[in-house]
């Protein structure tokens, strides 16, 4: 597959496609379903099964595919010595559109759970693996054809975007193929499906070979390929960077929130580091540099460096204008900060009070003027014991001027202070 391919597919959107020969691009069947294999943790197509005019069935091995064209066709060459041929399917192997489509998820206790509408495949390169079932009914329009039609009417009548609804392939048993098959096993109570959401992109990664986990990564999106490295564990962030092309390693970076990049620039090795800075653009490196200065357990050294400032004359509606537009750079966003022509904080106003008030409303009318902050000096303990005094999400970090530098969340400050939260949350993984 060329690398220009979506990472992700639908059984549905491949099923039934025309099997063409790669040479005189004459058809040879249809799809009729996908062997996979079940001896890791996320199966992978090792198979078709192709169905002629005539009703008859062989499998060819997915070594002879040669190119998908989703939605279109599949190209397939040196594959004429396993027409007609008689077919099994292993112990170790499943059939995909037969097992599944249409069966009934049921949990440890018996209870009945949910319908299997499509399974959510991964690809990479020539590879294609399974990684969700898909038990919402987005899954069952798409299968049906009515996903553009209805998802169309959705949004027009209620501004509504219909979301998909997976459960992780880890959490439903492996089953031999049987046509006497009606249920499917759920490896958790029905009492923990709310907790089943669609297992990330780094959770997938984890159990994939290193060359697999760069390959998937690079045919992602710059937003969404930094957003999977950040929440992978720092051992293979650093197995990554060890045969990741370097240039492709910096375009990543520079869409990870500043906090995080610092974090992972003290982990590398010196080289490494090195040739970043040669990439990097200039105004990045020198605060990239500047917050490695800072010692591991004070304030600045945790903080990010991305946040909102305003001054106290901007009403509400032009606030929500400048958030609209800039949402996407920051990490988070809970609080505004209104600044003085010095760069001090004067005040504070919360995104609920914007969002609640009068879009001709000052923020001068709205902020609260007594600001609770650290400074970059400050003992992350201290910082810490701020949190839980006042419950906040956030707090402002200032420099010995009290000017606003930085902000740190709840997360970074409890992650630095309780470091076995990180590396259990990694175990778990």
């Amino acid at each position: 597959m060329p690398n220009t391919a979506p990472a992700f597919s639908f059984l549905s959107q491949i099923i039934d496609l025309p099997i063409l020969d790669s040479e005189s691009r004459k058809k040879i069947g249809m799809l009729d379903d996908f062997v996979v294999e079940i001896k890791e943790m996320y199966p992978r197509i090792v198979a078709l099964i192709v169905m002629q005019k005539n009703g008859m069935r062989f499998r060819i091995p997915w070594s002879c595919v040669k190119l998908v064209n989703e939605r279109r066709s599949i190209i397939i060459g040196d594959y004429t010595a396993f027409v007609g041929q008689s077919y099994i399917v292993a112990v170790s192997e499943l059939r995909l559109k037969k097992i599944f489509w249409d069966k009934q998820i049921v949990d440890t206790h018996g209870s009945k759970v949910v319908r299997v509408n499509d399974l959510h495949l991964l690809r990479e390169k020539m590879s294609l693996w399974v990684i969700h079932v898909d038990i919402g009914i987005k899954g069952l329009l798409r299968r049906l054809g009515w996903l553009g039609f209805f998802g169309g009417i959705i949004r027009w009548l209620f501004d509504y975007e219909i979301k998909d609804k997976f459960i992780s392939w880890k959490f439903v048993h492996p089953l031999a193929d049987s046509d006497k098959l009606k249920y499917l096993s759920l490896k958790v109570p029905v009492s923990s499906l709310n907790e089943l959401h669609p297992a990330d992109l780094a959770d997938i990664l984890i159990d994939l070979g290193i060359e697999e986990k760069i390959n998937v990564i690079l045919s992602l999106d710059n937003e969404t390929a930094a957003g999977t490295f950040q929440e992978l564990p720092l051992k293979i962030k650093l197995q990554i960077t060890e045969l990741m092309n370097i240039e492709d390693l910096a375009r990543i970076l520079m869409e990870m929130p500043m906090d995080e990049i610092v974090d992972f620039f003290a982990e590398i090795k010196l080289e490494t580091r090195n040739a970043l800075f040669k990439i990097l653009p200039l105004k990045d490196v020198l605060q990239i540099k500047d917050l490695l200065q800072h010692s591991g357990n004070i304030a600045g050294s945790l903080m990010n460096t991305e946040f909102i400032a305003i001054n106290r004359e901007i009403n509400v509606s032009d606030i929500l204008n400048v958030i609209r537009y800039e949402a996407e750079e920051f990490e988070t966003i809970y609080y505004i900060y209104v600044i003085d022509k010095d760069d001090r904080i004067t005040g504070v106003v919360s995104l609920k009070q914007l969002l609640t008030a009068d879009p001709e409303t000052k923020v001068a009318d709205l902020m609260r003027e007594k600001v609770i902050s650290v400074e970059v000096n400050t003992h992350i303990d201290v910082v810490a014991k701020i949190f839980f005094k006042y419950d906040f999400v956030v707090v402002p970090v200032v420099d010995e001027e009290e000017k606003l530098v930085g902000i740190i969340t709840i997360k970074d400050a409890l992650e630095a202070v309780f470091p076995e939260i990180r590396e259990e949350t990694e175990e778990i993984s």
